[in-house]
């Protein structure tokens, strides 16, 4: 068995698989409408579902399916869209297209899809289990926090040089200053 997908990836198609709105797109069966039950994630990038929840069950009455990493990967990306708002609709379509997803499982890019449709999903959609509260889909912006009121002062003790340090303390350069002339604004 190729192995195509890393265990991240696995991983991260349970986590996608959590979303009831993919999940009822994958587990779903139209012709019998019957849902699947139980489900895995070969290595080889197909996902094997069955429809009573013991495995030896399925595989014993011939109750399994399985479905390829691409038909997986347009029923993700076919109800992402659909969870989309209409201002991101148009942005999944374009970012996320069928071409993309064709091309990288037509070269085997099994992670490089996961992780697009996780992402997708993660900070595309409005509503979802996987979206975190402040994502741009819902409009959320991570808490600025106020920043203190500083008082900046300039010693100029070394002839109209500022030394610029990095994060360590460590002088990066020094800066030339020369003044011009000054201003200032009454309160």
């Amino acid at each position: 068995m190729e192995k195509n997908l890393t265990d991240r990836s696995q991983k991260l198609i349970e986590l996608l698989l959590m979303e009831p709105k993919i999940a009822e797109k994958v587990f779903t069966d139209i012709a019998n409408k019957e849902a699947y039950k139980i489900l895995d994630i070969n290595q080889d990038g197909t996902l094997t579902l069955g429809k009573r929840s013991v495995r030896w069950w399925n595989r014993l009455f011939n109750l399994e399916k399985t479905i390829s990493f691409k038909d997986f990967a347009f029923s993700v990306f076919s109800a992402l869209v659909g969870m989309a708002s209409n201002l991101n609709k148009n942005d999944i379509l374009q970012g996320l297209s069928q071409e993309l997803i064709a091309k990288a499982v037509l070269e085997k890019k099994f992670d490089f899809v996961v992780d697009r449709l996780f992402d997708v999903a993660r900070f595309g959609v409005e509503s979802g289990v996987l979206n975190t509260v402040a994502t741009p889909a819902n409009g959320g912006v991570m808490p600025e926090r106020e920043a203190p009121a500083r008082d900046i002062r300039v010693s100029l003790q070394n002839k109209g040089y500022i030394p610029v340090r990095d994060s360590l303390g460590n002088v990066l350069l020094n800066l030339r200053v020369k003044v011009d002339g000054y201003s200032f604004d009454q309160v």
